[in-house]
């Protein structure tokens, strides 16, 4: 029952929010994806393989206080952001482009995130940084829409299946995988999401949670501090159906429990069908090879398959190098 109130009540933030952003309105120019050129992808050959995997040494990556992501059961809100930026001549200054800290080396030669196009934010005098709505940011580099998972009020409640089955009710529709595994004492989720979100974003998730030993039901919290993942991902985008998938955001490798992004635009087909017009690439660095090696023994039961060197192109697949991981997502849906 308290599962059921708390979907229900966050169903009616999330309707409440919708009539936020239809009072407000959004302006998005240069904000649709279908201005996003075809070069921003690299690519690699797919090779598989049964070695063993070896722990590796690596440094300790500094926890940045960048952007984070947004929750999938109100991400819709992220519109009202839309309502003051863009509306000026564009800028000359350059975009920052998401940059890789990784010192697994031998990872590196088996990975390369792809790139989305650079995009030049018009002048606005808004510190983006700083505005946000009810934890919902919009990040002018990357034309994209995100929440704070560091301070957001979402992370008050954990994750189930239920969420997900009441999704529909606040119009998103969406693939999701749920991992499961247990590591350091607890048992650990880590899901992901693409697909529609409100009427008028699409994009992709990721989020990492914990909870006790011999727990029951699906119920899990939002990971702690200590259990924040390293991660990056780029969201991969067949718009105009023809088979070329490309970049439209990337998300920035650093610490989160949840890493998500949003872009406006609208789904092609059949909401109710496996979302296949949208490609997650993901990488996770695990706290180490054991960690990694529960996760992708879970991973590969769940229809994934294990590679050598990995190709953007070629879905459901991943790749692990001691406690580094990356997988492309594509047509699995646990829905």
């Amino acid at each position: 029952m308290k599962n059921k109130a708390l979907t229900i009540a966050v169903a009616a933030v999330a309707v409440a929010l919708i009539c936020v952003v239809a009072v407000l309105g959004v302006k998005m120019s240069n904000g649709s994806p279908s201005s996003v050129p075809a070069d921003g992808s690299v690519y690699h050959e797919t090779q598989e393989s049964s070695a063993p995997i070896t722990d590796l040494t690596e440094e300790s990556v500094p926890e940045s206080t960048g952007t984070t992501v947004a929750e999938s059961t109100t991400a819709q809100a992220s519109t009202v952001q839309a309502s003051t930026e863009q509306t000026a001549a564009p800028s000359t200054r350059a975009a920052t482009k998401p940059s890789t800290t990784v010192s697994n080396k031998a990872f590196k030669e088996v990975f390369t995130l792809p790139r989305a196009p650079q995009y030049v934010p018009p002048d606005v005098d808004i510190d983006f940084a700083k505005v946000n709505l009810v934890s919902y940011k919009y990040n002018p580099d990357g034309n994209y829409y995100y929440t704070d998972d560091k301070e957001c009020w979402q992370k008050n409640f954990g994750f189930n299946e239920v969420y997900d089955a009441f999704a529909p009710v606040t119009m998103m529709y969406y693939d999701t995988v749920r991992t499961t595994f247990e590591y350091g004492g607890k048992e650990w989720l880590i899901q992901t999401w693409k697909g529609q979100y409100g009427m008028a974003f699409v994009g992709g998730e990721v989020g990492v949670y914990t909870r006790s030993l011999g727990s029951i039901g699906s119920h899990y919290v939002c990971a702690d501090k200590s259990d924040w993942l390293n991660m990056e991902m780029a969201f991969m985008w067949d718009e105009y159906e023809t088979g070329e998938y490309r970049a439209v955001f990337n998300r920035n490798y650093e610490k989160y429990w949840w890493a998500t992004g949003f872009v406006v635009g609208f789904p092609n087909g059949s909401l109710r069908q496996t979302l296949k017009e949208f490609r997650l690439v993901t990488h996770i660095t695990f706290k180490d090879t054991e960690m990694a090696n529960a996760f992708c023994e879970a991973f590969e039961a769940n229809g994934f398959r294990r590679v050598s060197k990995l190709n953007n192109n070629e879905p459901d697949t991943f790749v692990q190098v001691g406690p580094d991981v990356a997988f492309v997502w594509q047509n699995i849906n646990h829905k």
